[in-house]
């Protein structure tokens, strides 16, 4: 996250938006709200998400190659914040289990966020 003197959250928060618009792909996040249910009862929300695999340096402990980073803005995930653990995130077709969840503040604003994802 780049951080210029003088910048607001906003500023921060504009330019990841612009970015992901411009770069990231879209998501969905997941919050399943019973433990069962035919269907299963869930929120859902779509977001514009970074996604990667984490770096090799990034491997320790029980990371491993089926673990993502995804990076997205508040802007449009109010809705399910703050993510917590066991949260889901909707990959290519593909749901992933939140075992990671960090929310990056700047002055005490809500900036970003960022998920380990697995699976």
């Amino acid at each position: 996250m780049s951080v210029e003197m003088g910048d607001l959250p906003s500023d921060i928060i504009a330019r990841l938006d612009a970015s992901l618009v411009a770069r990231g792909q879209d998501v969905t996040l997941r919050r399943y709200t019973a433990p069962s249910g035919t269907p299963r009862p869930k929120t859902d929300a779509g977001v514009r998400a970074f996604v990667r695999p984490l770096k090799a340096e990034e491997l320790v402990g029980r990371l491993d190659h089926t673990f993502s980073k995804v990076i997205f803005s508040p802007t449009d995930s109010s809705v399910l914040l703050p993510m917590k653990k066991d949260d889901k995130v909707i990959i290519d077709d593909r749901e992933r289990n939140v075992e990671f969840p960090k929310h990056v503040r700047y002055r005490g604003v809500l900036v970003k966020i960022e998920l380990l994802v697995a699976g």
